[in-house]
């Protein structure tokens, strides 16, 4: 089944019916491995130094990967060396694995090349949390704090601060869990966490009893795929006719994007999430101008067209969100004596 069909189901508040009883199954498997960490039965690990998850609650994109960048660059202004655990999805790597210069996205997984190419911060990938961040800390013992990338559901690594992330204009769909909606836990899981950020989107309902924040994705500029060295300013394909391919959780988002530049969109061929591009992809596109996004382009820049750009993008939090997030960053140094 596509799976560009069942993510419009989801978040146009349809229901299947005939998923709900396999929902409800994957209801009981989450809340039996919830309670099998609580009561001890499968161990819990800790790092020696502060970890922060950024994760989200739903499947598909909600902008945790800028969000993860600014939120590093943002700790360097303020004196601190974070460094980046992610999972790697969909990269060759299984065991834990620390990003290096030149790495492709089918190794390392493209979300996490993004951070370390754009936040200039030591990176390990691996699908056990703990273990990465272990390889992290070893390789670079400066480090001070850990944002992990993803990883609200890894139980299996303690953390200090858990962040929501949810979309602002898609928010939790139908409200059911998977497979019959898009919810990897059930709503009242966003009670125990630290703090809520809608990405985007006008009219939010309270959610939850936490803090709840605000967060922008800004177009900056637009790079050249196979050419990165040449950069234009975002309103350069102001009225220009375009073709659009885009590969991330919620493509609408960024052809919204596209549509505020003031872009005329000719084609568009979207992609399922994480989708390995192929020098194929774009056939019959090699005389047109072509957009995407960073995370597309990481995949794109040994057979992209000399005609394909992809657009930078910083995300911007509103200022009540930096209060918090400081005020927790103190007592999280008293806590860990630093």
């Amino acid at each position: 089944m596509n799976s560009q069909w069942i993510t419009r189901n989801w978040y146009s508040k349809r229901v299947n019916w005939l998923w709900l009883p396999f929902s409800f199954l994957f209801y009981c498997l989450v809340l039996l491995r919830i309670w099998l960490y609580q009561c001890g039965l499968l161990k819990r690990y800790s790092l020696p130094v502060p970890v922060v998850v950024i994760g989200n609650l739903t499947v598909g994109g909600t902008g945790k990967t800028p969000c993860v960048i600014a939120l590093c660059q943002w700790l360097r202004e303020q004196g601190f060396h974070p460094g980046v655990i992610s999972r790697g999805y969909q990269g060759q790597v299984k065991e834990a694995y620390l990003i290096q210069e030149g790495d492709g996205a089918s190794l390392v997984g493209d979300e996490p090349l993004l951070i370390f190419n754009e936040a200039k911060i030591p990176v390990a990938v691996g699908r056990d949390r703990y273990r990465a961040g272990t390889l992290l800390l070893q390789a670079h013992p400066h480090i001070n704090i850990i944002l992990s990338d993803d990883g609200l559901q890894h139980y299996r690594l303690q953390r200090d601060l858990e962040i929501v992330l949810i979309d602002g204009e898609r928010q939790l769909g139908n409200h059911c869990l998977l497979p019959a909606g898009p919810l990897r836990e059930p709503i009242g899981r966003l009670n125990s966490v630290d703090a809520i950020i809608f990405n985007g989107g006008d009219n939010h309902q309270a959610i939850g009893h936490q803090p709840q924040y605000m967060m922008e994705l800004i177009p900056d500029k637009w790079i050249n795929v196979s050419n990165p060295t040449l950069i234009e300013e975002s309103g350069f394909f102001n009225g220009q006719t375009c073709h659009v391919t885009c590969a991330i959780g919620n493509p609408q988002r960024f052809i919204k994007t596209i549509n505020s530049l003031n872009i005329v969109v000719k084609q568009t061929r979207i992609f399922d999430d994480h989708h390995p591009y192929q020098k194929v992809d774009f056939q019959g596109w090699e005389n047109e101008k072509i957009l995407m996004t960073e995370k597309d382009g990481i995949k794109c820049k040994t057979f992209a067209p000399s005609n394909a750009w992809m657009l930078k993008v910083h995300a911007r939090f509103d200022y009540p969100f930096y209060q918090w997030f400081e005020n927790k960053l103190r007592q999280l140094r008293v806590k860990y004596g630093s």
